[in-house]
């Protein structure tokens, strides 16, 4: 009798643990989203974020990959991590700094020098006064990566200077920084969503758009544009987000799990060399790919804009950009 009344007590014992600790019993599902085609950066990096958290938490947290076209545009599946429909997100920072206004510094047109100086205030102390700017939002910035700089294509005529530009009608994504940045340039701008675009630029809707070249390549423009300026005018970043809700339901080891993965993830994309095999499809393709421009008639013409940035960002954001090394 004392044996199966000690059975009987250690059986309890053993369900009330288990009952105080769901998340031992069974593995927390989190959904990971982005939107672009195959081997572009969001998706090679999603792929390194799933990979190198699998590896630091096992089967604790279980990451359910997909594509988001379901979703919509990159802004629909940012709208649904805020909700929550969404655990994290893999999207453009153009996107991304809709929502959280701070993020359209890196939008600003000729800011960066090279995608060294990009990443070195991508990985630095702007970034991390940026990030803390998310949390108002329902969101939390978990790391930056490399998209690249975005360039220009049109069906109409070569883009040398920016007198070439003028009269263009050119799509750009819903973002203020993007659309004052082309008007200065002369061109006649249409934000629109992305998977509109491939469509309105063969129907003659659109002149042209502008894009880093690995998304002009896998969208296979170059059936629907003729040319292609390597202008760098914005770089892109990509941002790492996760909704807070979901963020902070998980416990410490977790959510330093989800930094370091997001960390490592964004690493690779850093580190991805994808423009030069692009570029050569894109010719193969027959498309002109004009690699020298007058950049300094661009710059010219911009900065008309820079008391509009100052006042956005502050100057001394700015200059602590700038003096980056």
């Amino acid at each position: 009798m004392r044996g199966q009344l000690r059975s009987l007590w250690l059986a309890g014992m053993a369900a009330a643990l288990l009952g105080s600790h769901p998340a031992a019993a069974s593995p927390q599902m989190v959904s990971l989203v982005f939107n672009s085609q195959p081997q572009n950066p969001q998706q090679i990096g999603s792929d390194e974020f799933r990979v190198k958290l699998q590896a630091l938490v096992g089967n604790r947290l279980i990451i359910d990959e997909r594509a988001g076209n379901s979703f919509g545009s990159e802004a629909a599946v940012l709208a649904a991590t805020r909700t929550g429909a969404v655990d994290i997100a893999v999207v453009s920072s153009g996107i991304a700094s809709a929502v959280v206004p701070e993020l359209g510094v890196f939008d600003i047109p000729f800011l960066f020098r090279d995608a060294a100086h990009a990443k070195a205030v991508a990985t630095g102390p702007v970034a991390a006064q940026i990030g803390a700017k998310f949390a108002d939002k329902g969101l939390v910035l978990l790391a930056l990566g490399k998209q690249g700089f975005r360039n220009l294509t049109n069906s109409k005529r070569p883009v040398r200077s920016v007198d070439d530009v003028k009269g263009l009608k050119i799509r750009v994504i819903f973002n203020p920084v993007y659309q004052m940045t082309f008007k200065a340039l002369g061109a006649d701008v249409v934000p629109m969503d992305f998977p509109l675009v491939y469509a309105a630029l063969k129907d003659g809707r659109l002149d042209g758009q502008e894009n880093p070249v690995a998304t002009i390549a896998a969208n296979r423009f170059e059936e629907v544009q003729k040319y292609l300026t390597l202008t760098g005018h914005f770089f892109a970043p990509i941002a790492f987000i996760a909704n807070r809700a979901t963020f902070e339901r998980l416990d410490t080891s977790e959510r330093e799990a989800l930094i370091t993965a997001a960390k490592a993830a964004a690493e690779v994309t850093w580190q991805a060399e994808l423009d030069a095999q692009k570029l050569d499809d894109l010719r193969k393709g027959g498309m002109d790919v004009i690699e020298t421009f007058d950049r300094k008639s661009f710059v010219e013409a911009v900065k008309s804009l820079d008391p509009e940035f100052e006042k956005r960002f502050g100057k001394e954001l700015l200059a602590a950009i700038r003096s980056t090394p």
